[in-house]
């Protein structure tokens, strides 16, 4: 990657124009940086089978007390280095600021920078599409302006994760679009002021008893480069998906993690050196992550939406 441009120019403003404006990442929002020690381990896992037993018993005077077994499992995660650089000859950063483009470095970094961001976010919305939650159809799709019941399509899905035990910091995670329609219908529409008007987001949060919604509008240019840009969707519009999310620890519950390995580049990190026999500066961007999730019953996936 380099800068280079087949225009001429006659410059009178000294910044550039950027044709695309800044993109929505959530990928960490949804799987919460946890930096770890080493870049491939395991970590143990209390599976459901053992919590919430009925095992105590009626113990009779000098006899033994009831006793239980605490079994566990183990995950693995394995994170893997994703790296991008772009080289900027000095010829061409000379042409740059000659043509009005006054940091042409910083602007190059920043492109690099989303690369790095895009695969997160695509990594994150496949592995969360494939991912072993619960899955209910909905009752409708939301294109279904009249008969659609989103409403209690979350209400059922925060009721089965509160039956695994998850009541905090749940979330309602929606693709854009899929979220609009959903405000269309005539279930959502008929808890604004009782005619359709849209007052609150809290009104929603109440109502679908989640304490976050969180908006999935992230696109990617999916064409190849030099062919005309395809800003395609990163999240699927035809499921959404209602869980715990939680950052840092495991015992801060959630149903996933983005773990970063530090000493290897971490959640990202980015460098300048210098390639003098090219007369160069090279901007390097790199993260050593892996998405993993942690515990499938602290999410619910809607189908069919």
């Amino acid at each position: 990657m380099s800068l280079s441009t087949s225009a001429s120019f006659n410059p009178i403003l000294s910044e550039a124009l950027n044709k695309i404006g800044e993109n929505k990442f959530v990928g960490t929002q949804i799987l919460p940086i946890r930096n770890a020690p080493t870049k491939n381990g395991d970590y143990p896992v209390f599976d459901d089978d053992q919590f919430d037993l009925n095992a105590s018993k009626v113990r009779s005077s000098g006899s033994a007390f009831a006793r239980r077994d605490f079994d566990y499992t183990k995950q693995s995660y394995a994170c893997q280095q994703y790296a991008l650089e772009g080289v900027l000859p000095d010829e061409d950063a000379s042409l740059a600021s000659d043509n009005g483009i006054s940091d042409a470095a910083g602007g190059i970094a920043q492109k690099l920078q989303r690369d790095i961001m895009v695969g997160h976010e695509l990594r994150v919305a496949a592995l969360m599409t494939g991912a072993g939650f619960n899955p209910t159809a909905a009752t409708q799709t939301m294109d279904t302006v009249a008969t659609a019941k989103p409403i209690i399509d979350i209400q059922n899905a925060v009721e089965r994760l509160n039956a695994n035990g998850f009541y905090d910091n749940l979330s309602l995670m929606m693709e854009l679009s899929l979220f609009n329609e959903m405000l269309n219908t005539d279930d959502v529409r008929g808890i604004f002021n009782g005619n359709g008007q849209y007052t609150n987001r809290q009104v929603l949060r109440d109502a679908f008893g989640v304490s976050e919604v969180i908006i999935l509008p992230t696109r990617y240019n999916s064409a190849a480069k030099g062919a005309a840009a395809d800003r395609s969707k990163i999240w699927a519009d035809t499921e959404y998906f209602v869980g715990q999310i939680g950052g840092g620890d495991f015992s801060n519950g959630g149903f996933g993690r983005t773990i970063a390995y530090s000493a290897d580049g971490g959640a990202f990190t980015a460098e300048t050196y210098r390639d003098e026999p090219i007369k160069s500066d090279v901007l390097r961007v790199y993260n050593s992550v892996d998405e993993v999730i942690i515990n499938a019953n602290a999410c619910e996936k809607i189908t069919g939406a």
